[in-house]
């Protein structure tokens, strides 16, 4: 069933609503609150065939709904209204990211304290420590049975072996179609998404099981020595929010932030292009499944790449993220351009 446009506007009420509230929303809040010119019975029938869509959750019998992770999801990619930031806001921007900071490493920390202090929730932004050195070859080995070696060039060999098996000729074709997408390209710049889109040309002549032990196999190996710097601003902003009033998820949330190995991780998970939000239960990491995390990349002058993720609860302020990440980001590539020119 599509939503008509009377759900739209019942369901924006009650995400706008519970969004300020962090309290399960009724419908007669809805019909004082928002003047839709709709009795309470009618909101309540249309918030029963939401619960129904799977886009409200009802946390107590008696009590009002919340959004689901569908519902917020719907939100961000159909409901979700323009923020206008403030000027004060862009001022504060524009003049700290035009003080002519003296490294890029401090406009990187900024733009996280910045972002953070916008959005007024957790910021984690990772930047590449700057690497020269480019793959010059990968090859691949079938030195025993069920076992092939990866040997991966740079300014060093490196080598790692994945017990998979792999003859002699799928060994060459795959090396082949490695080159092809890596060769000349910098550690750093090997992504989970780069390495997806190998799939499809190796399908035909390799399980792919053994693929991705491969792939995985050589991002671990290739992006061992691409080092990346983590920033973690405003962690304890969670302790603030109702939702992790519980001890032990604040405890396990601070804990996860303060894990720089899985942050990392959350670093390199590829989000696409522009700025994408994850939502709940589209977090990989379980601890991260009451959360929604909205994040944007970033490209240095050198090619190195990074991710500035904004982290808070489920319903936090899309809008205003949103808006204050694309500002961020305009400012940001204003300043790389400066560096780029030598001005």
């Amino acid at each position: 069933m599509d939503l008509n446009d009377r759900k739209k506007k019942i369901l924006q009420a009650i995400i706008d609503e519970y969004i300020g509230t962090a309290e399960p929303v009724g419908s007669r809040a809805i019909s004082k609150k928002e003047n839709l010119g709709l009795s309470s019975a009618t909101i309540r029938n249309e918030m029963a065939d939401l619960e129904e869509m799977g886009y409200l959750i009802q946390p107590h019998t008696s009590a009002g709904r919340i959004p689901s992770d569908e519902g917020y999801r719907f939100y961000v990619n159909s409901l979700m209204q323009d923020y206008k930031i403030g000027m004060d806001a862009v001022a504060q921007l524009q003049n700290m990211l035009e003080s002519r900071v003296s490294l890029l490493e401090k406009l990187i920390r900024y733009a996280g304290a910045i972002a953070s202090n916008l959005t007024e929730y957790t910021t984690v932004i990772s930047a590449p420590k700057d690497d020269d050195s480019e793959i010059k070859k990968i090859d691949v080995v079938a030195v025993e049975s069920h076992t092939v070696m990866l040997i991966i060039v740079t300014r060093r060999v490196r080598s790692a072996s994945v017990n998979v098996n792999l003859s002699g000729e799928g060994c060459e074709r795959l090396a082949q179609i490695l080159n092809k997408s890596l060769a000349g390209i910098k550690p750093h710049e090997v992504t989970r998404g780069a390495l997806d889109k190998i799939k499809d040309g190796a399908k035909g002549f390799i399980k792919e099981s053994a693929l991705d032990k491969i792939l995985d196999c050589l991002y671990d190996t290739v992006t061992a020595d691409a080092e990346t710097e983590i920033y973690v601003t405003n962690a304890d902003s969670i302790l603030s929010y109702p939702e992790f009033a519980d001890v032990e998820k604040a405890r396990g949330m601070l804990s996860f932030l303060d894990d720089k190995e899985k942050l990392k991780k959350l670093a390199a998970a590829d989000t696409g292009e522009g700025i994408n939000a994850k939502i709940g239960k589209e977090n990989d990491f379980e601890i991260l499944q009451d959360s929604s995390l909205v994040s944007m990349n970033y490209t240095l002058p050198s090619g190195g790449a990074g991710k500035l993720t904004v982290i808070g609860p489920k319903r936090m302020n899309y809008s205003k993220v949103f808006a204050s990440l694309d500002l961020i980001s305009n400012e940001i590539e204003k300043l790389v351009k400066y560096y780029m020119n030598g001005s």
